[in-house]
């Protein structure tokens, strides 16, 4: 296929923005959604931080738990592990083999593997009549076994593992020859218990891959070696409720928003795509943040910042509170909130109201969907504040374009 933006469209029936409209796994009732304390827990589990004065989920003993405060980690209870991943993606449709199986995967910008269910985990099939698609090498006349091994741990002791096989892969229209597939062959409980997604497909840099004994290359490094895409870039717009949420690949999609794209230079020295950010405004008021960083997450449902800023943001609304037993900081569902920007290199993004808020906190109380990185050394900008902006990946140029939205 040619590096032409026309024949990535997912649906040609539908404007060129759709070109790879996502899905969510599970309809809530009105009014509710995935719980703050699973939204909370997956980061935890996905970066590994401890506790700091205002982070309610910290790794102990190899488990996600809620704890109450710095000075008291009595612990309350365990998050199920079960939970953590339920409810927190969107799941995109990518066909896989010769003839195609579509599975639902998680389209993940900070990680690097994609690994799906497959034939090879034990009832593979009951699962499949369930609640899973299942990729089968051996219906693919294009897939081939490779030597390769993948392996993935989490600090709660959740993981995931299994061989390697390379296979066609369809993504937004775009067909990747030979792209390695990793087949899930041990998946831990929260993994088993999770019906929202298929697998995983990584979207970070090639070096934070798994695969051993040397990692392979994503989908976005195959569609740009194998010349499928021009520009080199994908792009995202995750939507509110009902609306429209794509990525695109090889095209930038400027009727999004009428704002200017800014483009800042990646540091991917980590894997990540991590940017500068070095202030951020409340009420129109900026402060600074010294040498801080931030990356980019699609896999992280809450922002994640420090604890100064969050004393500052939580301490200018009425009645705002740290719920020590629910682990989170949380403010009386009528007050009026502060407008809360953050930079992204040299530019300031509004975090829309509508993302303020994550979650029911009961007693007339709505969780923060900003809340406390704890003692990572980095902020996680994760979909609470990426549903503010859309976002260009542009792994030719190592450097990522936002524009904010007013949607």
């Amino acid at each position: 296929m040619g590096c032409f933006p026309s024949k990535l469209s997912f649906s040609q029936s539908k404007s060129k923005k759709t070109l790879l409209e996502l899905k969510r796994p599970d309809i809530y009732p009105p009014g509710k959604g995935p719980s703050f304390q699973a939204a909370y827990a997956r980061a935890v589990r996905r970066y590994g931080f401890e506790t700091g004065r205002y982070s309610g989920f910290a790794k102990r003993n190899n488990l996600v738990v809620k704890v109450k405060s710095k000075d008291d980690k009595t612990t309350k209870h365990e998050v199920p592990a079960e939970s953590i991943q339920n409810g927190m993606e969107y799941v995109v449709p990518v066909t896989i083999g010769t003839p195609g199986v579509t599975l639902n995967l998680d389209f993940d910008t900070g990680s690097s593997d994609l690994w799906v269910w497959s034939s090879e985990l034990a009832g593979a099939a009951k699962r499949e009549s369930e609640s899973h698609g299942v990729y089968d090498p051996s219906k693919s006349s294009t897939a081939k076994e490779t030597s390769g091994r993948w392996d993935i741990a989490y600090g709660d002791g959740s993981s995931a593992s299994g061989n390697v096989y390379t296979d066609h892969v369809t993504v937004a229209g775009i067909t990747i020859k030979d792209q390695a597939v990793e087949l899930a062959q041990h998946l831990s409980s929260s993994f088993l218990a999770d019906g929202g997604n298929d697998g995983l497909l990584g979207l970070a840099w090639p070096d934070i891959n798994t695969v051993q004994p040397e990692p392979v290359a994503t989908p976005v490094k195959n569609m740009i070696s194998q010349k499928l895409i021009k520009p080199q870039v994908f792009t995202v717009k995750l939507g509110h409720g009902d609306e429209t949420s794509f990525y695109s690949f090889g095209f930038i999609d400027k009727s999004v928003t009428k704002h200017p794209i800014n483009y800042t230079a990646v540091d991917n020295s980590q894997g990540f795509w991590q940017v500068p950010s070095t202030s951020w405004t409340i009420n129109g008021e900026k402060k600074k943040r010294e040498d801080n960083v931030t990356i980019l997450d699609t896999g992280t449902t809450l922002c994640l910042v420090d604890d100064d800023v969050i004393e500052s943001i939580y301490g200018s609304i009425e009645g705002a509170r740290y719920d020590d037993e629910q682990g989170g900081w949380a403010y009386p569902s009528d007050a009026k909130l502060p407008t809360v920007t953050f930079a992204v290199g040299e530019h300031q993004y509004t975090l829309n109201a509508k993302d303020f808020g994550f979650g029911d906190a009961g007693d007339g109380f709505t969780f923060g969907g900003i809340q406390s990185r704890g003692d990572n050394p980095f902020d996680i900008f994760g979909d609470v504040f990426l549903k503010s902006v859309y976002v260009v990946f542009d792994q030719g140029e190592t450097r990522v374009g936002l524009a904010q939205r007013e949607d």
